[in-house]
């Protein structure tokens, strides 16, 4: 990790950003100014660990570019990734308000990445300043609740293709017809909740039905409309 230094361009950019979040929009521009300035912008190599889960959790970070995964250890040794959050996205803001100050997940980086980093008490500060940001944020809370209960329901009630055809038609929505797998063959197996045998299988199938075309990471879908009616 490297602190690049401020009025930087990536600082620069990290001002753009925070001034696009809807729950920032109420607060004056010179104040936010002086919040930003307040942070650090860092730069991680691929794979470095921001925090790990348990850790106690006193910084909540902006994604100006590159990716950062959120991964969660589960009874078995096994991490398991929660979240992708790509630039524009806040990473950890809803921790900076649990009773219990640490880390629910472990966060790595995937490729380079920079983030700008900000105080737990840089936010309270705000929200006491200013109320609007205050019920902005439990909207933010809420969102990302009503996520977690449909990811959920999407693994309790549909079937292991169900699943993977969700998921990817997902995919297909925010990067268009040739899309990329954001996480390994382990890892998106764990996240469905499929064995890595049966996903591989899923997948050969797909590619049987002339549905998709592609290996590994990089796909292209042929038939959306099958896609999301699997």
């Amino acid at each position: 990790m490297t602190i690049i230094k401020t009025y930087s361009p990536e600082f620069r950019r990290a001002k753009e950003m925070f001034k696009g979040l809807s729950f920032l929009k109420t607060v004056p521009a010179d104040q936010l100014d002086s919040f930003v300035i307040a942070g650090n912008i860092l730069a991680y190599e691929n794979d470095e660990r921001i925090f790990y889960q348990g850790e106690r959790a006193e910084y909540w970070y902006l994604v100006i570019d590159g990716r950062v995964d959120t991964l969660r250890e589960g009874a078995d040794g096994e991490f398991r990734v929660v979240q992708s959050i790509k630039p524009g996205q806040l990473l950890a803001p809803i921790v900076m308000f649990m009773p219990e100050p640490t880390y629910p997940v472990s966060s790595r980086v995937v490729g380079l990445t920079t983030l700008c980093r900000l105080k737990r008490d840089q936010l309270h500060a705000l929200c006491h300043a200013h109320s609007e940001v205050a019920v902005a944020m439990l909207e933010v809370a809420g969102i990302a609740l009503s996520n977690r209960i449909n990811e959920v329901e999407n693994l309790s009630s549909r079937n292991g293709p169900q699943r993977l055809s969700t998921y990817l038609h997902t995919l297909y929505q925010e990067q268009g017809a040739e899309i990329r797998l954001p996480l390994s063959h382990r890892e998106l197996s764990a996240k469905l909740g499929i064995r890595p045998e049966t996903l591989s299988r899923l997948f050969r199938s797909l590619r049987e039905q002339k549905v998709l075309e592609g290996k590994r990471l990089n796909w292209l879908v042929l038939d959306p409309k099958r896609l999301e009616c699997q």
